[in-house]
């Protein structure tokens, strides 16, 4: 249990570090914010925010990731219909 519980936190720290980068590439204008690329870290991101959140029984994390997920795929499905 313990080894699954390293790997859980590991995935949270991915996801925390894929949301961030994806905020700094946009501000710094190394990705665009309607780019493939910052909704795919957005929503990776969010995603292992979920499974993370889900484990620690943190409901108002996990429900903000969901949303955020919800989000990036918006975006993601915007890109694909231009």
């Amino acid at each position: 249990m313990l080894n699954n519980d390293k790997h859980l936190e590991k995935i949270g720290w991915l996801g925390f570090v894929l949301i961030l980068s994806a905020y700094l590439f946009v501000t710094i204008k190394l990705v665009a914010i309607s780019s493939i690329t910052y909704h795919l870290m957005n929503l990776l991101g969010a995603l292992c925010m979920v499974v993370n959140a889900r484990h620690n029984k943190a409901k108002p994390l996990f429900w903000l990731n969901i949303v955020w997920s919800l989000i990036a795929i918006m975006g993601l499905l915007q890109l694909i219909e231009y």
